[in-house]
């Protein structure tokens, strides 16, 4: 039985990530956001302003889980997992009940399923990584730390992708192709050749532009 669960955030990714951990009978024992609102998923659990009240729950007592969502150019979700990771706290992954994994893959640390994933067998999904509702990973893909694979986009065998990219939804990358760091393809757009860090690719032949 995993540790009660601080969410990091209340917005919209928090709440879906909320959502499946009632499925896992995970215990939320508080969420941390400096907004007021308060979704209904979210009524009578604890609301913490500050990401500074987190410490006075030691790092051995609690778990936390990331609900901030990932979008490209926004690096909040990323410092406050790189943050609390050097102060020895644990992120837990979330996977949720209805997504499908092979027995044979590798998941880190803080890394989120959501609802109708598929990864196959052999593929490394990295820490903090969101894999989104309906995206598939073919087999013997590496993912990178704190990457998003949005809704939809389908990643076909053997392909690597650097930590910090985001695969927009849709997105298409055919096998064994290998994205660098820090990279973003956008919606709908079909990778068919290697992608050097900090480029982004777009449309269906995936015009490639690198980033200053």
């Amino acid at each position: 039985m995993t540790k009660p669960i601080i969410m990091l955030g209340s917005g919209g990714h928090a709440a879906v990530i909320a959502d499946i951990i009632q499925q896992l009978d995970y215990t939320l024992i508080a969420v941390v956001s400096p907004s007021s609102e308060r979704r209904s998923l979210f009524s009578g659990i604890q609301h913490f302003a500050s990401d500074d009240d987190i410490l006075q729950f030691s790092n051995d007592e609690v778990k936390l889980v990331n609900g901030l969502g990932a979008l490209p150019g926004q690096s909040l979700r990323h410092q406050l997992f790189d943050h609390f990771t050097q102060l020895n706290y644990q992120f837990e992954s979330v996977v949720s009940p209805y997504a499908m994994l092979s027995q044979y893959t590798t998941i880190g640390a803080g890394a989120q399923i959501l609802t109708g994933a598929i990864i196959q067998t052999g593929s490394i999904v990295g820490c903090g990584t969101i894999i989104n509702s309906g995206a598939i990973i073919e087999h013997d893909c590496h993912i990178g730390t704190n990457c998003h694979i949005a809704p939809g986009a389908t990643i076909c065998g053997g392909v690597c992708i650097g930590e910090y990219s985001h695969i927009a939804p849709g997105a298409n990358i055919i096998q064994g192709i290998s994205i660098g760091k820090n990279c973003v393809v956008s919606a709908g757009a079909t990778v068919t050749k290697d992608m050097p860090d900090n480029s982004i690719a777009y449309g269906y032949r995936s015009k490639i532009e690198i980033r200053s």
